[in-house]
């Protein structure tokens, strides 16, 4: 007889899925949903020794895993202040009409100038993406950073053992140095 998922491995999978989603997607709410799964997994409900062993290790892999995602998109020249705008302002044609920000690029009948213009358009599509995705990510940084290290401190501070693995983990994982430090120092706290 098959057993059935516990809900911390569906914790788990959820987990997963949302990391996998936000990696084809780039999608930073899809890191929202992971970090909200991973926080409905509960190492007591877990009776057997071994197994809750398992899901500790498991689930401190997915918060390092967080938080590697984190610092892999991130970028640490964003400038919120940096905002794109919201229309590209066309060229004025050689009649002297001025069409709106965000006018067809049909509209430019010099191919030159309705070139430039529909690089222009391009260019700031892909800003507007790349600075929302951004805006998201750092502010997601600061959730996912606390609760990682909540867990450690939660999960990992009772043994030397523990906070060897622990350690052993982050720095295998995390290879930003103050991000070590911070989940590092997480090891050795108690709440």
């Amino acid at each position: 007889m098959a057993r059935s998922k516990t809900d911390n491995e569906k914790s788990l999978v959820e987990t997963q899925t949302h990391i996998k989603e936000f990696e084809a997607e780039m999608e930073p709410e899809r890191l929202r949903e992971a970090y909200q799964a991973l926080e409905n997994v509960i190492l007591l409900q877990e009776s057997d020794p071994k197994s809750r062993a398992q899901l500790r290790t498991t689930t401190l892999s997915l918060w390092l895993r967080l938080i590697q995602l984190l610092e892999r998109f991130s970028d640490p020249r964003f400038d919120v202040k940096d905002v794109p705008v919201l229309g590209v302002q066309p060229p004025p044609t050689p009649g002297g009409v001025v069409y709106p920000p965000g006018a067809d690029p049909a509209l430019i009948e010099d191919p030159v100038a309705r070139a430039e213009y529909e690089k222009a358009i391009t260019t700031n599509r892909a800003k507007t993406e790349q600075y929302r995705l951004q805006v998201h990510l750092h502010r997601l940084d600061e959730p996912i950073t606390q609760r990682a290290e909540a867990f450690i401190r939660d999960a990992y501070t009772f043994t030397p053992s523990d906070r060897e693995e622990a350690k052993a983990a982050i720095l295998k994982t995390i290879k930003n140095p103050q991000r070590q430090a911070g989940l590092l120092k997480a090891c050795y706290e108690l709440d």
